[in-house]
């Protein structure tokens, strides 16, 4: 059983060490699946003291078998005063949850993973977490297979149409990660089209009066917008859906806005090109300008 949060705090008052020494890789934890990825992507093995909880759920993380060869934690305070971290992982969620400025006092890093919504902020924020961990060189070696499958996707031109509709309306416009995926599989983001910008819904009839070629969609069946909603079973959206092709993501694939976006993009590239041909003909047809 660990000790309590209250002694815990006395032992690091005590004075326990947690600075990181001259030349030295820095411990860490991580407390959510994008940071999680992070961790795995650019840490040193024994840097990592803990990854989150869901990080050993392969229904959730795609990096699930790497992962399990670590400890998980329960993404709390009293976690990382147990653990003792040089350097917690965090989303800025758990930094306004966490008492993060005692945390700091005692000699934590907190190192607030960001979410960018374009490819700059995914190559500028890796980066910055390859400096927090010490690992310069491996953010950059990343980074540079990164281009590398960018040129590669952005070679083929897919000119289509392409919606990404969640059961509920929901669906994702310019700045977000979501169109950074589409752009980077040269398709055009039919969300901006319909005049949605960042995050929201677009209406039924606004669907199907201007119609994408290809739906995208995640998969998650048993979400609970699903229930909520009749969207994705109207009449009007089964028929568009009878004729119209659908590419089905997991949800693992895109669920963090890094530089495993390129596997969404990968994915959504590959799965269109393997489309039946009269299918693409004719979204091809109908998606010219």
């Amino acid at each position: 059983m660990r000790p309590p949060l209250q002694a815990l705090l006395l032992a690091l008052c005590a004075g326990l060490p947690m600075a990181v020494g001259a030349g030295a890789l820095p411990t860490l934890m991580s407390t959510n699946i994008c940071a999680d990825t992070l961790a795995l992507s650019l840490a040193a093995p024994q840097q990592i003291l803990s990854l989150s909880r869901q990080s050993q759920d392969a229904q959730r993380f795609s990096l699930a078998a790497q992962a399990r060869q670590f400890p998980a934690n329960e993404a709390t305070a009293e976690d990382v005063l147990h653990l003792q971290p040089q350097v917690v992982l965090a989303s800025r969620r758990w930094n306004a949850r966490h008492q993060t400025a005692l945390l700091q006092r005692h000699g934590v890093q907190i190192v607030t993973v960001p979410f960018p919504t374009d490819w700059e902020g995914i190559f500028s924020s890796t980066r910055k977490m390859g400096q927090a961990l010490g690992r310069e060189a491996a953010a950059q070696a990343l980074l540079d297979s990164l281009s590398a499958r960018l040129a590669q996707l952005r070679g083929t031109p897919r000119p289509f149409k392409v919606l990404y509709l969640r059961p509920n309306g929901g669906s994702a416009g310019a700045q977000t990660h979501v169109d950074a995926v589409l752009t980077a599989a040269g398709l055009r983001n039919h969300a901006s089209a319909l005049g949605l910008q960042g995050w929201g819904r677009i209406d039924l009839e606004r669907i199907v009066q201007n119609p994408p070629d290809i739906f995208i969609t995640s998969g998650l069946v048993n979400d609970a917008a699903y229930a909520r909603s009749g969207l994705s079973r109207h009449p009007q959206m089964q028929k568009l859906l009878q004729h119209i092709p659908v590419v089905v993501l997991q949800h693992n694939e895109w669920g963090c806005s890094n530089w495993q976006l390129i596997e969404a993009a990968e994915s959504v590239a590959a799965q269109i090109d393997a489309l039946p041909r009269p299918a693409a003909r004719v979204a091809l047809r109908e998606g010219a300008p």
